[in-house]
């Protein structure tokens, strides 16, 4: 089993899927991402429906968990790093409304899914709606990010940097994650 095992990558990628849907503040387009350039387009596709599937679930369980206790749901999401009140109160006035849009917009205005499950589950959501929703919006995010790397890396090859690809890659998450913890350090 080397870096390069589909399987470990699809363990990985389902992991790293609920994990962040609970509690980790990493997404999984990092490791979607770097799937392209390791396996091509087809197979991060394919780990980006396997990512969705476990995001969904970690969606589900953090519904239920509010369900039974709101409060704690939500000190919880208090306690991960950059989640703030603005952000749970952001995401409780979107939810008010066309929460299918808003859940699928916040995946790439900064909002954490997690928190959208959370508040699904005080709003009491349907939970088959939300595992639905949710796999949809997870979906269409991840597929953006390996798209988006997938020009990315096709730009590079015509050009003749393919071999900075990796290189861009970890830039271009180095810049994001850089300015997200800037906006959301100066939002508190």
């Amino acid at each position: 089993m080397g870096i390069k095992d589909p399987r470990l990558w699809l363990a990985g990628t389902v992991l790293w899927g609920f994990a962040e849907a609970t509690f980790f503040f990493i997404v999984p387009d990092v490791l979607l991402t770097a799937a392209v350039l390791v396996f091509g387009l087809s197979r991060a596709f394919k780990l980006c429906v396997a990512a969705s599937l476990a995001a969904a679930a970690g969606g589900l369980l953090m519904m239920q968990w509010s369900l039974h206790d709101i409060e704690a749901a939500r000190a919880f999401l208090l306690s991960i790093p950059l989640i703030g009140g603005d952000l749970i109160a952001r995401v409780q006035s979107e939810m008010q409304g066309a929460w299918p849009l808003n859940l699928t917009l916040g995946a790439v205005t900064g909002a954490p899914y997690k928190i959208y499950a959370v508040e699904a589950g005080a709003l009491g959501i349907n939970e088959a709606l939300l595992a639905v929703v949710s796999f949809v919006a997870r979906l269409l995010r991840f597929s953006l990010a390996v798209g988006l790397t997938w020009g990315g890396l096709m730009f590079a090859r015509a050009v003749g940097l393919r071999r900075f690809a990796s290189v861009g890659l970890a830039l271009a998450w180095g810049s994001i994650y850089a300015a997200y913890i800037w906006v959301r350090l100066n939002a508190h």
